[in-house]
């Protein structure tokens, strides 16, 4: 994947996670909507200082957006997990200490491999 590919599909993953329309996410990168719509489009020449600052407007590592390579190689995954974990922090006493007992029991299926 290009870097720009790259750069489109991790800004894009940030707007869709913090439910925010094209407009607030401009503002909030301190871009401009029409080079926001680009690089989502995985169009647009950044310069180096605007990848700096949008990898820490959005507290990645610079390289990601680079490379696609780093810790959000696959970001999807990555904010299924967020997700669910945020939907386990709702459910009541009870069914969070049954999903523990049962999450146990997957790790130690896995262990015995």
């Amino acid at each position: 994947m290009e870097m720009q590919e790259n750069m489109a599909e991790l800004i894009r993953l940030a707007m869709e996670k913090k439910h925010m329309s094209l407009q607030e996410f401009s503002k909030e990168l301190e871009i401009s909507r029409t080079m926001l719509q680009a690089y989502l489009r995985g169009k647009g020449n950044p310069s180096l200082k605007t990848i700096l600052h949008l990898a820490e407007k959005l507290d990645l590592d610079p390289a990601v957006f680079l490379t696609g390579m780093g810790d959000l190689e696959h970001p999807r995954i990555v904010l299924l997990l967020l997700d669910t974990v945020q939907g386990i922090a709702e459910l009541s006493d009870a069914r969070k200490q049954r999903f523990a007992e049962l999450f146990l029991d997957m790790v130690k299926l896995w262990s015995e491999e």
